[in-house]
């Protein structure tokens, strides 16, 4: 007699899984392996999207669906319905039969049990053409809900089934519907955490001077933790960003959104990207303490997180990243050729304090820039194979930012497939772009507004000369009162905005505040700041840029 099923330490890796086909085809191993010659396992077609399961009692129509097909090794088999294919249930069988009163099935001799082939003919004519003579149906069942059916076979050579194999049975129909029902848990998480995180990311990239095109796209299985963006920069800069959060489900997705958000915040700040990485760290790791302590709860997860950031400047033509975690960036320039620019490989964020460093690259007009996003155990993320990958997706498909993206997902195994953002960049014309020295003399606030209307008038853009003007004096006059050495005025037009820039050799960050009556001074920020729909003031590494932005609808 064929060795019954046995509740061993390997049993609660069942249902691991978070695909129904899978752990089902684990679970019919199992079977065959101890109890049948073959086993069939259908399930109710809702729990292959995570909805609720059929409850009791079954109405008529329930859709099923063959989930696993297994029989013992050496054994030729052909099953009524393929993996995957909807199953016929008929009434009158006693398949009908085990889900309508959900009680097991024990049929000893499949040949003379009534007429129910009749009604079933697909599985009876295999059942024959397999020699089976006896049968165990029995119905999957988690509380009130039926999620479907297993049903085990003997052949020939094996002895019927009897009253023990049946109690074996429902012992691991039992221990097989809670692996399902585990399952059906973790996709409709899974379901839940993408819909949030589709919530929670912009439903559309933004379009301006920096970035010619571009796309995002999310694994279709992912954890809900990835995301893209595309922030913009001051000077015209934009950060392109990819990065996923550590868990899975609807944390994973929280968590994406609280480190999107700081991201955000710093890179508007004007910190540089490894920086940025550098602040996220030390908040990853204080908030790491404070939860080994107790005072934070369990679902504060940022240790662990991918993250890269890619400034660019389109008036420079360069690219500045950094990285934490497993994630790559790649650059393919407009003659064809693919580079990935050597990052220095960090830890993920919260892991191992370590020292973030930036890389700068050239960038030609019309480069495509693809970021991908990694994870945690990501080894080697700019190995040969890597490398000769992406080469292929290039050769597939061009420079097209869509294409590219499609190309990217090809030979990934599903549930690895990582967050995608591809975009061209754009160099600004040399046109679009002024710059004036400004001599340490308070007779050049005077030369500095001339230059600026004369210049908004070639661009024209002679509605916004008093406006520019007014601002200029305002910004030259700080900088030459408080910098020791040169000073630079640059203005850029990138289609949409008109940019003012004032840079120094002071990296005193300039305060608005509000100025009382008596005050003689101190009023220079506030007029600007009702000026400009934006301002801010970015650190170089000779001191800083005080910039304002205006729209040329002003």
């Amino acid at each position: 007699m064929v060795t019954r099923i046995r509740r061993g330490p390997e049993s609660p890796a069942l249902g691991t899984s978070t695909d129904v086909f899978q752990t089902a085809d684990r679970l019919a191993h199992a079977a065959v392996a101890e109890l049948a010659d073959f086993v069939a396992i259908e399930v109710s077609e809702p729990i292959l999207h995570g909805d609720v399961s059929i409850p009791r009692p079954l109405r008529s129509g329930t859709p099923f669906r063959r989930a696993a097909f297994q029989a013992k090794p050496g054994t030729s088999v052909r099953p009524a319905y393929a993996v995957g294919e909807v199953s016929r249930i008929p009434r009158a069988t006693p398949y009908r039969q085990a889900l309508v009163d959900l009680r097991p099935r024990l049929i000893a001799h499949l040949v003379r049990d009534g007429r129910w082939p009749v009604h079933d003919p697909a599985r009876a004519h295999r059942i024959r053409e397999a020699r089976a003579h006896s049968a165990m149906v029995i119905p999957l069942i988690v509380g009130d809900a039926v999620l479907g059916l297993v049903a085990l076979y003997r052949r020939a050579e094996s002895a019927p089934f009897d009253v023990d194999d049946l109690q074996a049975a429902v012992r691991f129909a039992d221990r097989a519907a809670q692996c399902l029902d585990a399952v059906r848990d973790r996709i409709q998480g899974r379901v839940h955490a993408q819909l949030l995180q589709r919530k929670l990311l912009p439903e559309a990239l933004p379009s301006f001077g920096a970035i010619e095109a571009a796309e995002g796209e999310l694994p279709v299985e992912g954890s809900g933790g990835e995301w893209f963006d595309i922030i913009p920069l001051s000077g015209a800069r934009a950060a392109l960003v990819v990065g996923a959060a550590r868990g899975w489900g609807v944390d994973a997705a929280v968590g994406m959104s609280q480190l999107r958000a700081m991201i955000i915040t710093l890179a508007m700040e004007d910190l540089a990207p490894d920086e940025i990485l550098a602040r996220l760290e030390d908040m990853a790791t204080r908030l790491g303490e404070r939860l080994m302590s107790g005072r934070l709860p369990s679902d504060v997860k940022y240790a662990g997180a991918s993250c890269l950031l890619v400034v660019y400047d389109p008036v420079t033509g360069r690219c500045t990243s950094s990285r934490a975690g497993g994630s790559q960036l790649v650059i393919i320039h407009p003659d064809g050729v693919v580079g990935a620019p050597g990052l220095p490989s960090h830890p993920a964020l919260g892991t191992d304090q370590h020292p973030y460093e930036s890389t700068e690259v050239d960038v030609p007009p019309g480069t495509v820039l693809l970021l991908k996003s990694g994870g945690i155990d990501d080894a080697h993320p700019d190995g040969d194979a890597a490398t000769e990958h992406l080469h292929e997706v290039v050769n597939r498909s061009g420079l097209d930012v869509r294409k590219i993206i499609e190309s990217a997902r090809r030979d990934v195994d599903p549930g690895h497939e990582p967050a995608l953002l591809v975009a061209r960049a754009q160099a600004l014309d040399a046109k679009n772009v002024a710059s004036l020295a400004v001599p340490s003399d308070p007779a050049a606030v005077a030369a500095a507004r001339a230059w600026t209307r004369r210049q908004l008038a070639t661009w024209m853009l002679d509605e916004l000369a008093s406006t520019t003007a007014l601002i200029v004096s305002e910004l030259v006059t700080n900088a030459l009162r408080y910098a020791t050495g040169p000073t630079e005025l640059r203005l850029i037009n990138d289609g949409h905005t008109l940019i003012c820039e004032v840079s120094d050799t002071n990296g005193a960050v300039p305060r608005l505040h509000k100025a009382r009556p008596s005050d003689e001074g101190g009023r220079g920020l506030s007029i600007v700041s009702e000026l400009t729909q934006h301002q801010g003031t970015r650190l170089t590494a000779r001191g800083k840029t005080v910039w304002t932005q205006q729209s040329h609808s002003t």
